[in-house]
């Protein structure tokens, strides 16, 4: 499937949404001029089967049909079944008339990823795949992690594959400071990510992918004392060197991904980035945020907290008080990534679109 979520198009399905949906127009924000919902939805648990795979693909199908245009998943999530499951489900909305330019996509390289479908688990892989085709070496690989050049363009050309699309929106590395950054050391770490950032800016120019980030768990939520910490305005400064290096006027990174929510607040509260939260620090660089883990997986249903949020905002389930609170805190924060598959909880959550983000939350 050829493009890419471009401005009209996101535009285009702002508006199909709002007329035929009743999606409330506030759901919508705009972040490097795309139109891109307040909710996206994330592909990252299940068996890899293919029973689950139905599920997804269904789940894939009902979101964007009802006001979610954003897709995150990443090359390990169910040893590529994830993946492949979207591929199915685009090439089923396609036929519905719903267009390549009105999705935004994310995925994510760096993990080891197993490959279900050929009977790999993520140790056969690294056999069979990254030793045999010379990706890496093992020496490379630091706690199912890699980032040698060979590999991550091997794992993006396998992701345009799984994905069946001709260009990724937005490209991951996926938790490469939590999994490498202690082993390696500052100098070897920050190094390893320019060349990775040179790498990701020639995609740019190669049409295969467009934005890139960092997808992280850790890093951005540590006292800076932690060997792990990542100072966000200094990957932002590599990212532009590298920019530069291959030719580009400014960078493609724009995007990180990590956890919050009302137990996590770290990106909220905690001044780790030149005596700025993570999210203030964000918003001066003009840096884009999606959220993991809105619900905890699940965890955060049965707090106090949220169901004095579920009354005080008059909504029908726990679920969508957490889901409500994440996406209320605007920008830069563009959207929570909820792992929805049951049908019943993609109803639930998809009721969350027709109604504004609150405004009394304290940001």
């Amino acid at each position: 499937m050829k493009n890419y979520a471009t401005p009209s198009g996101t535009s285009e399905y702002k508006d199909l949404m709002k007329r035929e949906k009743n999606i409330h127009a506030d759901h919508f924000r705009r972040f490097e001029t795309l139109e891109l919902s307040s909710l996206g939805m994330g592909t990252y648990l299940g068996k890899p089967k293919d029973y689950v795979d139905q599920l997804v693909i269904d789940a894939v199908i009902k979101s964007i049909q009802n006001g979610i245009n954003i897709i995150d998943t990443a090359i390990n999530y169910r040893h590529q079944k994830a993946e492949r499951s979207i591929r199915i489900a685009l090439e089923k909305l396609n036929k519905m008339g719903f267009t390549r330019d009105q999705i935004f996509i994310s995925t994510k390289n760096g993990y080891i990823p197993g490959d279900a479908d050929e009977g790999l688990n993520s140790s056969e892989y690294i056999k069979n795949v990254v030793l045999k085709n010379d990706l890496a070496t093992s020496k490379d690989i630091i706690n199912y992690n890699c980032t040698t050049i060979p590999y991550l363009n091997h794992q993006l050309d396998q992701s345009l594959e799984n994905l069946g699309i001709s260009t990724i929106d937005l490209l991951y590395l996926h938790n490469v400071a939590e999994s490498q950054k202690e082993t390696l050391g500052d100098a070897r770490f920050y190094e390893m990510m320019e060349k990775c950032f040179s790498f990701l800016e020639n995609k740019i120019d190669d049409q295969k992918i467009r934005f890139y980030g960092m997808a992280t768990w850790t890093c951005f939520r540590l006292e800076k004392s932690s060997p792990s910490y990542i100072n966000l305005e200094r990957i932002i400064d590599i990212a532009e060197k590298a920019a530069k290096r291959v030719g580009h006027k400014s960078s493609g990174f724009k995007f990180v991904m990590l956890p919050y929510n009302l137990l996590m607040q770290e990106a909220a509260t905690l001044r780790n980035q030149d005596g700025k939260t993570f999210f203030q620090k964000a918003r001066e660089l003009n840096i884009g945020v999606f959220t993991a883990v809105p619900l905890l997986q699940g965890k955060l249903l049965r707090t106090r907290e949220i169901k004095e949020l579920q009354i005080k905002w008059d909504l029908n389930s726990p679920a969508q008080a957490a889901i409500q609170y994440v996406r209320s805190f605007g920008i830069p924060l563009i959207a929570p990534l909820v792992g929805q598959k049951q049908p019943e909880h993609v109803e639930e959550n998809l009721e969350i679109v027709r109604i504004p983000p609150s405004e009394d939350i304290k940001r």
